[in-house]
């Protein structure tokens, strides 16, 4: 009898022993997978901060870019000075400087952009380095007024490279992928006043 209690006893012992490693175990592996859970959350918004960020900056660029008034050019190029590195500076003042600038006082062009969508291609995973890289699809749509015309641009869309400078995104280079439609008006025209 005394025999059969200590088996038993050793069997509750043993039942017990398992029952303790086993609850411990199920804590072990909450507790890692709570812990991994935290870093993954961790990791989504970081990236999300990261998509913000750049998606900001080149939405901000596009529609700086697109948009300027004969009567203050050189606000624009203040504007996109700030939001772009060196090199891009020197293209826009390539491409925008001299003619093109006359072009624009002479036909008192205002032009107003609306920045429709932003996709980010990539952004490197190491974003929080300086010379980091990103790349963007800016979708814009642009109505340039003139004394002799009204041209509306629907959905232009701009490749832009932004690199990290400084810890902020800058602008280092755009390309013109073209657009969807483009319609002209004379300014007493009806169908330049009706709304898209």
């Amino acid at each position: 009898m005394a025999g059969r209690r200590f088996a038993r006893a050793r069997v509750f012992g043993a039942l017990a022993a398992v029952l303790v490693a086993a609850v411990a175990a199920v804590a072990v592996l909450q507790w890692i997978g709570a812990s991994r859970a935290r870093d993954a959350l961790a990791r989504l918004e970081s990236e999300r901060a990261l998509r913000l960020q750049v998606s900001d900056a080149a939405s901000a660029f596009g529609q700086a870019l697109l948009s300027y008034d004969y009567k203050d050019l050189q606000s624009t190029r203040s504007t996109l000075s700030a939001q772009a590195t060196g090199d891009f500076q020197a293209t826009y003042d390539a491409a925008f400087g001299g003619a093109m600038s006359q072009a624009i006082v002479q036909l008192k062009a205002v032009s107003r952009a609306k920045v429709r969508e932003v996709y980010l291609t990539d952004a490197d995973a190491d974003a929080d380095a300086d010379a980091a890289t990103a790349h963007a699809i800016v979708v814009v749509d642009q109505q340039v007024n003139t004394a002799q015309a009204i041209r509306t641009v629907h959905d232009s869309h701009l490749k832009i490279t932004l690199v990290k400078q400084k810890g902020a995104w800058k602008v280092q280079d755009v390309t013109v992928l073209g657009a969807a439609s483009e319609d002209r008006y004379k300014p007493d025209d009806p169908a330049a006043n009706k709304k898209d």
